[in-house]
């Protein structure tokens, strides 16, 4: 039937009423979508904007941290162990102020706690490790790490091994990507044994990268005037093509009568910086000594 007929007068009119309705009907929840889009794209580009201020924050901290002319350079390098500076918030990005503040630790904080051994007395005279070669054998989805670690005892008296410890940075992104350490075996004149290991080696991730950990329990093993050279090696395995360490070092502690002590303690540190823009947090951890930190970790609003 056609509606428009002329011998059916007002139905015109009718059909007009429909369309108002339905056009009544459907436009409000087209302008709430519309409306909901808009402020979705503004909220988009806020948190867009602050996490480029936010970055840009963090950037500033490195390049204060190891440019002697910045202008806080002085106060960063003055922090003692533990201390943190507030970087002046006068720093502004798509104008949002900054707020950003970094923490001077040791690299061994979290690997080697003040409860477990005396961080505050190192001998690294004690021991000295060459630098351990690390040989990747690439397989499917993983790559195999070879690592060989060397002692020399220059001391006096005898000294116990207590731990080793292994660093490693980056992190690969997920521990479930790390398997071992494994393998590890003495070499040499026999000095280092594992027959008296206390459980299976740690793996401890910490800001920056991850390392392992062996301690043993008496009797350890020991060097003395008579036995001063020692070597194990050990391998792992990081399932990333990818990934590949830019810092490695080793540390141990050896016991002496009641007291533990650190050695081979590298004189580098580790910077956290926290940098704040609106409600968007970038943390970074960076590794390294003044005017060679090429090694970050980055986190946005962290939940840990």
């Amino acid at each position: 039937m056609n509606l428009l007929s002329k011998r059916e007068s007002g139905q015109a009119f009718i059909l007009v009423l429909i369309l108002l309705l339905m056009g009544g009907l459907m436009l409000p929840p087209l302008l709430s979508f519309v409306s909901t889009g808009l402020k979705a794209n503004q909220v988009y580009e806020e948190k867009t904007d602050e996490l480029y201020a936010a970055d840009a924050g963090v950037e500033y901290a490195i390049y204060s941290i190891r440019t002697p002319d910045a202008p806080f350079y002085d106060e960063l390098q003055a922090l003692a162990e533990n201390g943190s500076y507030i970087l002046p918030g006068s720093q502004e990005v798509n104008n949002l102020p900054i707020n950003v503040t970094v923490t001077k630790l040791s690299l061994l904080e979290g690997l080697v706690g003040e409860d477990e051994y005396k961080l505050d007395r190192p001998h690294e005279g004690w021991v000295s490790f060459g630098e351990p070669q690390a040989t990747p054998n690439q397989g499917e989805g993983w790559v195999e790490y070879v690592c060989h670690v060397s002692f020399h005892y220059d001391g006096t008296g005898n000294r116990g091994l207590k731990s080793v410890g292994a660093f490693f940075s980056p992190f690969p992104g997920d521990e479930d990507l790390i398997e071992g350490p494994y393998g590890w075996e003495g070499t040499g004149t026999g000095v280092i044994t594992f027959t008296d290991l206390e459980g299976s080696p740690q793996t401890k991730i910490v800001p920056g990268g991850f390392a392992f950990i062996w301690r043993w329990v008496k009797p350890l093993p020991e060097f003395d005037k008579n036995n001063r050279d020692g070597a194990f090696d050990f391998k792992f395995k990081i399932y990333s093509l990818d990934w590949g360490y830019t810092l490695y070092f080793v540390w141990s502690t050896f016991k002496e009568q009641d007291i533990s002590y650190v050695t081979n303690a590298p004189g580098l540190y580790k910077w956290l910086i926290e940098a704040t823009a609106g409600d968007t947090t970038v943390r970074s951890a960076v590794i390294g000594d003044t005017g060679a930190l090429s090694i970050l970790t980055w986190e946005i609003n962290p939940l840990h």
